[in-house]
């Protein structure tokens, strides 16, 4: 294969992806369906500025744009394969499909997917979570290219510092598949727990509108939308960029917001909080 048969694109317009409908543009934009087309591709190594994205639900791109490389996975890295008692997972998996694959396999655990918006990749970079689960209770290993090597590798996760909302982040990596626990389970149980958790994301979270879910971590000891809905009024659930009125730590925008207009946003909120509590949010959002 040579590197003419892969789909690069200039100057990529990121706010068709984006779930926000905002953000710059991206200088290149480049399209991976198998290892050989990343070992080929001379552009993707350590001296390049690289970014890997996975279902553009948590990931902003700054209005004056991103100046390097977007890796956007598929092909090899959207399947799923069971090895005996593990499962092996690309990173362009999305969770949702994930979790609805290990329902269909009666393998349990990972119900609270089933409500995660993002990718396999993106969850592992975050150690994502939610219902008192996180990414890491059920990961092995994680298998990523290295692009300074230009190799494959593994690490097991007991050698990963992994912790909230912080997975793995080592640079000049980019993450491949994940390699997961097989517990069985019963599967009218898992189809349960899996309604249980939709129908709380129903009542509790904002559904079709531009949002990309939480925009703030926890800080230790406290729920960050407590904070934000006791330290600001009513004029910020009103207007283009908005907080969700069913959930504080969820905010809305109209299509084609700028970029900026959205980090001015996440910043207010900051200050606000800040100002109240002598607390700073770390935003969930990533920003580049």
């Amino acid at each position: 294969m040579s590197q003419e048969n892969i789909s690069i694109i200039k100057n990529y317009d990121s706010s068709k992806i984006s779930w926000l409908k905002s953000g710059g543009p991206i200088s290149q934009f480049i399209k991976i369906k198998n290892l050989d087309d990343l070992k080929i591709n001379t552009q993707i190594t350590s001296n390049q500025n690289v970014i890997s994205i996975g279902n553009f639900s948590n990931l902003l791109i700054k209005d004056k744009g991103f100046d390097g490389i977007a890796i956007k996975l598929g092909g090899d890295f959207a399947k799923i394969k069971i090895e005996n008692d593990i499962i092996l997972v690309g990173s362009a998996v999305l969770d949702n499909y994930f979790s609805k694959y290990c329902y269909q396999n009666s393998i349990q655990g990972y119900e609270f997917l089933f409500t995660i918006p993002g990718t396999v990749g993106g969850n592992i970079y975050m150690n994502a979570g939610c219902y008192g689960k996180e990414i890491k209770d059920y990961l092995i290993s994680v298998i990523f290219y290295d692009m300074k090597s230009k190799e494959v590798k593994e690490e097991k996760i007991e050698n990963l510092n992994f912790t909230y909302r912080r997975g793995f982040q080592k640079k000049d990596t980019i993450i491949l598949y994940g390699k997961f626990k097989k517990i069985s389970g019963d599967k009218t149980k898992i189809k349960k727990q899996m309604e249980l958790y939709e129908q709380n994301r129903n009542d509790t979270q904002p559904q079709r509108v531009n949002c990309c879910g939480s925009i703030f971590k926890n800080p230790p000891n406290h729920n960050a939308w407590k904070l934000i809905k006791t330290s600001l009024d009513e004029s910020f659930y009103e207007g283009p960029v908005r907080l969700s009125k069913k959930h504080s730590n969820f905010f809305e925008n109209d299509p084609n917001i700028s970029a900026d207009e959205v980090i001015k946003f996440i910043e207010t909120i900051k200050s606000k909080v800040n100002q109240k509590y002598q607390i700073i949010l770390d935003q969930e959002l990533i920003i580049v």
